[in-house]
């Protein structure tokens, strides 16, 4: 061990080792750089050079500044096995990672530090305030901030070493998306003391691995933050801020959690909101709390138990799926007013025509009535927040409602004067029945449904001209008889969900992989109704192996069309030739009838999509088709399978008879062509 003094000017830490350290302040240059046993100091005798810390430097045991009025720089990682002393004369602009692997004391001086890893058995102790503009790690050893403030992206402690954090009274400000970064939290001891953490992220995870936490704060004003807090966390004081601008933040929790004190969920007004949810819809997160403050919040499957459960915060949102709150009754408000705006101030009435106020606007459990009694006659733009029932049935002048991303808790009823526009998906949410009436509107929106235990029913057809898809995520979608058109549609998953069709036909336009319940767990298909896949161009229907019950699948446009997964249908038939059907090799297709036929010179082809045959099952009677052109097919299941005597064997199949079946052998299958 050894003394080190910078006496070599303006040069890298490492660099021509031979003329940049002393044994003495001020003394001979020539000796070895530094390494970990070594005490390094830059002091007045250092002179105003600039020392660069860069790749290849061997660390220091303690670095000691006192009287330097130099610049350290640099964005290389060096290793501190000891003290770390800054000082307010000294220019520091180094970037890099402070490892600190032993006990000591670091002392910033106000200075701006990049990030720091504390690593060690020992204890790194905070000598006055920190600022880093990067991530405090601790991994193994003891981080004492010594009731000094921090400054920094985040800190991060996610292992399974024995390690310590210590905030005393201190004010943390963490910066990053991810500000507390404590999911693996075994054998860590954290001591939040009596400290205050502020997270200024704009989308924050905040992952507390079940640590109990004093008082933390989200910060950030910008509207649409969206904040997720993970682990079994406990708080004294839990807050979140609300937008500066009329908006919906939220907050997410993943877990149950504890406030000791008092959770502040308000929003600033009724128009500046919050929204309080579990981060799966449908799965409801206890929040034991003592005192809530939560007017102009909306809740979503959160349950509030303890001393504050069962109060009635003021214009309260029920998006469903709660319990512990009493909430204001629905309410039916009317449109009045010139602002474009769906949160536009003054603009909602509790009478047709009546005054406007910002008291009447509508929460998620209420009814919106767009009439003739807002003299709006442009874009009314519906975005932001949960968004309620929407009724413009009466609604004869022209108006356009423009709808961005939105979640939807209530029914639609558009009336003749109604336009639709924007592309944001609507998603609907409510746990009873959402009907959609379109009276005749192709909407320029995609619908999602994510409603466990609900269900969102047509009324009249739909028609959706959206490049997005069409979701099914939870609940049900009830064509209840009527058609519904989209260019591709998405079932796939695993929870609870049911596409119900009555007689109604769900037309899919799009190509490639247009339809994909490709995960068809937890999926239920009813009624007798009809998929049918219109593109001319290639398409796929992957369909995760699942039951459709009496539905027919319809190859609709000349484009092929490709089966995935061992499935069930009702049928299959097309409605143009000539077209093709391609099928997986290894899967097996069951029917219950046959309609695939083709027409003199417009052969439908039947085939796999690789060099193996499939399967095709139908348990009993007469198949009778004809003007098909069938490779790699196993027709099997019991029922009897004729080609017809004008199709073509394509080679490699097994049960097909290639001719026409004995007259009188046809049973109600029978496919007549003209």
């Amino acid at each position: 061990m050894a003394n080190r003094y910078w006496v070599g000017g303006t040069a890298s830490w490492d660099g021509n080792a031979g003329t940049k350290w002393a044994l003495t302040s001020g003394g001979a240059g020539g000796q070895a750089v530094p390494t970990s046993a070594d005490d390094v100091f830059f002091d007045g005798a250092s002179g105003a050079s600039t020392v660069t810390i860069a790749t290849g430097n061997t660390g220091a045991k303690s670095i000691t500044c006192t009287g330097f009025t130099g610049t350290i720089a640099g964005s290389a990682t060096i290793a501190v096995s000891g003290s770390v002393t800054l000082v307010a004369g000294m220019t520091f602009t180094y970037s890099g990672q402070f490892t600190l692997d032993a006990t000591g004391t670091l002392t910033s001086a106000g200075k701006t530090l990049g990030s720091v890893l504390i690593s060690s058995g020992g204890t790194a102790t905070l000598g006055d305030a920190l600022t880093c503009t990067g991530t405090i790690t601790v991994s193994s050893g003891t981080f004492n901030t010594a009731n000094f403030n921090v400054t920094a992206s985040d800190i991060t402690s996610s292992n399974s070493t024995v390690r310590t954090i210590t905030l005393g009274s201190s004010t943390v400000t963490l910066s990053s998306n991810a500000p507390i970064g404590f999911s693996t939290s075994t054998n860590l001891t954290f001591n939040a003391n009596t400290s205050q953490i502020n997270c200024s992220g704009t989308s924050i995870v905040f992952s507390g691995g079940s640590q109990t936490f004093y008082n933390v704060s989200f910060t950030s004003t910008v509207g649409g933050a969206l904040h997720t807090i993970n682990g079994t966390n406990t708080f004294n004081n839990l807050t979140v801020t609300p937008p500066a601008t009329s908006f919906r933040n939220q907050l997410l929790f993943s877990a149950n959690q504890t406030i000791n004190g008092t959770l502040t969920c308000a929003g600033a007004t009724v128009l500046r909101r919050i929204q309080i949810r579990s981060n799966t819809i449908g799965t409801t997160r206890t929040l034991t709390v003592a005192t809530l403050s939560a007017n102009d919040c909306d809740f979503r499957d959160i349950t509030i138990a303890g001393a504050a459960a069962n109060g009635s915060p003021t214009r309260a949102g029920d998006c469903g799926g709660n319990s512990g709150v009493i909430f204001p009754a629905s309410k039916t408000v009317y449109r009045v007013g010139t602002n474009a705006t769906w949160s536009g101030s003054s603009s909602w009435a509790t009478l047709s025509g009546g005054a406007g106020a910002d008291n009447n606007f509508p929460l998620a459990q209420d009814t919106a009535v767009i009439d003739n009694s807002t003299t709006l006659t442009g874009t009314l733009n519906i975005s932001i927040f949960n968004i309620s029932s929407i009724n413009a049935s009466t609604r004869t002048t022209a108006i356009t409602l423009s709808f961005s991303a939105n979640d939807i808790y209530g029914s639609f009823t558009f009336g003749s004067g109604i336009t639709v526009s924007g592309a944001g998906k609507q998603t609907f949410s409510g746990r009873g029945t959402m009907d959609f009436t379109s009276a005749g509107k192709t909407v320029t929106f995609s619908i999602g449904v994510d409603a466990p235990g609900g269900t969102f029913r047509l009324l009249d057809a739909f028609n959706s001209s959206s490049a997005t898809s069409t979701d099914l995520i939870r609940g049900t979608l009830d064509l209840n008889n009527f058609n519904f058109t989209a260019l591709t549609f998405a079932g796939t998953g695993s929870f609870t969900r049911t596409l119900a069709f009555g007689t109604g036909t769900f037309t899919i336009s799009g190509s490639g992989t247009a339809w994909t319940t490709a995960t068809s767990t937890n999926l239920t298909v009813t009624g007798p109704g009809t998929i049918s896949m219109t593109s001319a161009s290639a398409k796929t229907f992957a369909g995760g192996g699942a039951n459709y019950g009496s539905v027919t699948l319809n190859n609709g446009g000349a484009g092929a069309l490709t089966i995935t997964g061992s499935n069930t249908f009702g049928s299959l038939s097309n409605s143009v030739q000539p077209t093709t059907f391609t099928f997986t090799a290894g899967t097996t297709t069951t029917i219950s009838t046959w309609a695939i036929a083709g027409t003199p010179g417009n052969l439908v082809t039947i085939g796999s999509a690789t060099a193996a045959s499939h399967t095709l099952s139908k348990a009993s009677g007469t198949v009778s088709a004809d003007y098909l052109s069938i490779s790699r097919s196993t027709a099997t299941g019991g029922a009897t399978w004729y080609a017809g005597a004008n199709s073509t064997n394509g080679g490699n199949n097994t049960g097909w008879i290639f001719t026409a079946p004995p007259v009188g052998g046809v049973n109600a299958n029978f496919f007549l062509l003209f």
